[in-house]
């Protein structure tokens, strides 16, 4: 029998951003990089396990997942989820970065006549705009190849980036996904964008009620 794959709704960015994930999440700390370490060695070997013939391939997953950690840091994101599986024992290696974007001057004629769309090309150049749930969203993405090991095996990376205007006019978050080894973009890019089309804006009175609570720092945000 075919599993479907489960997805449940969660609180992000201090309860003022809820986004529905499918399958097993968890966000990873940005708080310091003493604290996304200690987070990074758990996480690793939850996962991967405690054998010593392993224990430089944990290291390696350890420093890649902090230099991340910090790299998401250095351009101001504040929520960084990260996918282990999209059903059990089916990984799905995949990282979705949140940070916000103020609305820059040259936008603010357009936003001034309701032109959102108009408002997403002026301040993100190089973008396509669609209609999602609850307004204009932008959209761009690339496939990147590169080669890994000593056979130079080819493995493609898909990286997308989503403009998703606040309802309230304040500003813009910006949402970015990363999913390594994807033979075709297309699918997971579909995924995606249902992903982001999910995202809700509560009401500050509504931000702490209804959905999942705050994402905790340890495995897992979600489970299916």
């Amino acid at each position: 029998m075919t599993k479907s794959v489960e997805a449940k709704q969660v609180r992000v960015s201090d309860g003022d951003v809820r986004i529905v994930l499918p399958g097993t999440w968890v966000r990873v700390p940005l708080d310091s990089e003493e604290v996304a370490t200690a987070y990074a060695k758990r996480l690793v070997k939850r996962q991967a396990g405690k054998a010593d013939r392993i224990a430089r391939a944990r290291r390696e997953a350890v420093l890649e997942l902090v230099n991340s950690a910090r790299e998401a840091v250095n351009i101001g994101v504040h929520t960084y989820l990260m996918s282990l599986e999209i059903l059990p024992g089916i990984p799905f290696p995949a990282a979705l970065l949140l940070r916000d974007e103020d609305w820059p001057e040259a936008s603010r004629p357009a936003l001034a006549e309701g032109d959102v769309a108009a408002a997403l090309t002026t301040a993100f150049p190089e973008i396509e705009v669609a209609e999602g749930r609850y307004g204009p969203v932008g959209r761009r993405w690339e496939m990147a190849r590169h080669a890994v090991g000593e056979d130079d095996e080819e493995f493609q990376t898909l990286r997308l980036e989503y403009f998703v205007p606040h309802p309230s006019g304040s500003g813009v978050l910006m949402a970015r996904a990363n999913m390594s080894n994807v033979p075709s973009g297309e699918p997971f890019a579909t995924l995606f964008d249902e992903i982001i089309d999910s995202i809700t804006f509560p009401e500050p009175d509504e931000a702490g009620q209804g959905g999942e609570t705050s994402p905790a720092q340890e495995p897992a945000v979600t489970s299916a």
